[in-house]
């Protein structure tokens, strides 16, 4: 186990600025299509600030979701590639992030629990946008070994994933979760 509260930060400092792009990105779509307030609420979200220290020294939980809803109580992580990908590829969930919505979900906190995956398309260069159902049918494949553990080495370090198959069910177009959004 790392000690080295930074070490992941400083691992993926290179990589704020595209990280920090998505979550304005889809915060501003979601706003745009919905009429509803979207906050920044994540370690980090939407700058690209160096903040020291581990999620708890800043008065947050391991794997908090980067934007939030207050309207509709809803948890929205941002994710994706940050190298442009085939649009068939898995796509890849940080566990400690689904850790994190099934521990809130067992709280009784969020009415609804996404992850958008942002991915540019290798070859075309079109943006692709994925929203990932985070609720009990997700949970459910997840405890009958749907989704897999995968273990890449990425910038020469082990990295852990679930992933995902690009046709799965509870992936939804943007304009798919905003016609659920707006029914809560």
């Amino acid at each position: 186990m790392r000690t080295d509260k930074n070490y992941w930060k400083d691992a993926y400092r290179e990589s704020w600025d595209a990280s920090s792009t998505k979550e304005k990105s889809i915060k501003k779509l979601i706003e745009d299509n919905t009429g509803l307030q979207v906050i920044e609420i994540g370690l980090g979200a939407g700058t690209t600030e160096y903040i020291s220290g581990s999620a708890s020294d800043n008065k947050l939980t391991k794997g908090d979701a980067d934007l939030y809803i207050p309207e509709k109580d809803c948890y929205i992580e941002v994710t994706g590639p940050n190298i442009p990908l085939a649009f068939n590829q898995p796509l890849w969930l940080r566990p400690d992030k689904v850790q994190n919505t099934k521990n809130k979900i067992g709280e009784g906190k969020g009415k609804i629990h996404v992850v958008f995956h942002v991915l540019t398309e290798k070859g075309t260069n079109n943006l692709i946008i994925r929203v990932i159902l985070l609720n009990d049918l997700f949970f459910q494949c997840q405890a009958n070994n749907e989704f897999p553990i995968v273990n890449p080495i990425i910038r020469g370090r082990l990295e852990k994933y679930l992933e995902l198959p690009p046709e799965h069910a509870l992936i939804l177009s943007p304009e798919e979760f905003f016609i659920k959004l707006k029914s809560i």
